[in-house]
């Protein structure tokens, strides 16, 4: 292994170009399978003399999937995760603090947190 991972391109502009180019050379291709072209090597021929033209279905396609509704999906998953977390969570912060709490009892014999008196 080489221990050399390329580094993703994470900007807007380019990413979205690119989606552009891959949504709109699927459709082509899928046009050209309606029109009766089904042999990949013919396919791969045509894509490489005519360049792909990106019109504004393509273009709303791909804002709608790639800014509006997937964003949406992640939130909500991330969301419900944190959620349905919430009461494992607040127990490993209470455990945490009682195993704290003993490891300051043990080393110094005096409590961190003075209690409450009532």
């Amino acid at each position: 292994m080489s221990g050399l991972y390329p580094i993703p391109d994470t900007r807007f502009e380019s990413t979205f170009k690119r989606a552009l180019n891959r949504e709109a050379e699927k459709q082509r291709t899928l046009q050209w399978k309606k029109m009766g072209v089904e042999d990949p090597l013919v396919i791969n021929q045509l894509q490489k003399n005519q360049p792909v033209k990106i019109n504004s279905y393509v273009v709303c396609k791909v804002v709608a999937r790639d800014v509006i509704f997937m964003p949406l999906v992640q939130g909500l998953l991330w969301t419900s995760l944190l959620i349905t977390m919430k009461p494992w969570l607040r127990s490993v912060i209470q455990n945490g603090r009682k195993f704290g709490t003993f490891i300051y009892r043990t080393v110094l014999g005096t409590d961190l947190i003075k209690k409450k008196q009532v």
